[in-house]
């Protein structure tokens, strides 16, 4: 892996697996900073300092996107026909201490994936909101081909409206 990764230690909210996401303000890329000069290097050279480094979970890269969409793909499957219930619809919620993974499938099979905060509320209608825009703006565009890449500007600016309208409900806190 070509990322700057905390393998030990925990403090202030830095994870181990935490990636140097960004250093005084300029996006990190795998080992580089912005203007070229490795990250080690960097660090490594008191002239640099004081230094603002901004950690987080790294990006996915295309190829861990398809992993985990055909683990969750099988297990969406698996799930369905274990279920005691007959007719079950599969995994719906996903939970662990710090996400929640929503999944939506529509009546032709396409399923719609959120990663959401554990407190966050209102995600199944979020879930329908992005099929409306999926069906609106991609189904209904002669141009899209399914199993395919959505390119359709339309579609790209209300899915990012509707994710930002979602993120400004902010996550649900009890006793409020």
């Amino acid at each position: 892996d070509e990322r700057v990764l905390v393998a030990f230690g925990q403090r202030d909210g830095i994870r181990v697996g935490h990636a140097v996401l960004a250093i005084n303000g300029a996006d990190v890329s795998g080992r580089l900073t912005a203007d070229g000069k490795d990250v080690q290097e960097f660090l490594g050279n008191l002239a640099n300092y004081p230094v603002a480094i901004r950690f987080g979970r790294p990006r996915l890269s295309s190829n861990e996107k398809l992993m985990l969409a055909s683990m969750f793909h099988s297990l969406f499957a698996i799930g369905s026909q274990l279920s005691p219930e007959q007719g079950s619809s599969g995994i719906e919620v996903l939970e662990t201490d710090t996400f929640k993974l929503h999944c939506f499938q529509t009546l032709t099979g396409i399923k719609f994936v959120v990663l959401a905060d554990p407190r966050q509320a209102g995600i199944d209608a979020l879930l329908r909101k992005i099929y409306e825009i999926y069906s609106d703006f991609a189904l209904k565009n002669p141009f899209y081909s399914l199993e395919m890449p959505i390119r359709c500007e339309l579609f790209d600016q209300n899915l990012k409206l509707a994710l930002e309208v979602a993120e400004k409900a902010g996550p649900f806190v009890p006793g409020l």
